[in-house]
């Protein structure tokens, strides 16, 4: 089984508590850009409302949508996806902890 894991600058492993929504990463990656979303959400024809239940973590990022920012952002697609997968995996996990506490 192939395993990925984020270093830090001492090359050691850095264990995750938490993974944040991929929503969340988009949100600092506009402010870093200092991009409103409102903007964003037209370079991607989508509804603001839209962006922002993304940004807000009700909506989750969708092979499409990642494609999208892929285009407008040039971040890869495959980040995005990896992103909104590692964030679902950290939910179920915690959902299955609680249930077996």
């Amino acid at each position: 089984m192939n395993k990925y894991e984020i270093l830090g600058t001492n090359n050691q492993p850095i264990k995750l508590t938490y993974v944040p929504h991929p929503g969340s990463i988009l949100e600092f990656e506009l402010e870093g850009r200092e991009i409103s979303k409102s903007k964003l959400a037209e370079k991607l024809g989508m509804y603001p409302s839209q962006l922002s239940a993304i940004i807000n973590e009700k909506r989750n990022i969708t092979a499409a949508i990642a494609l999208k920012l892929e285009k407008v952002l040039e971040i890869e697609a495959e980040f995005w996806m990896r992103c909104q997968v590692d964030y679902d995996l950290f939910i179920e996990r915690q959902k299955l902890m609680s249930q077996a506490a």
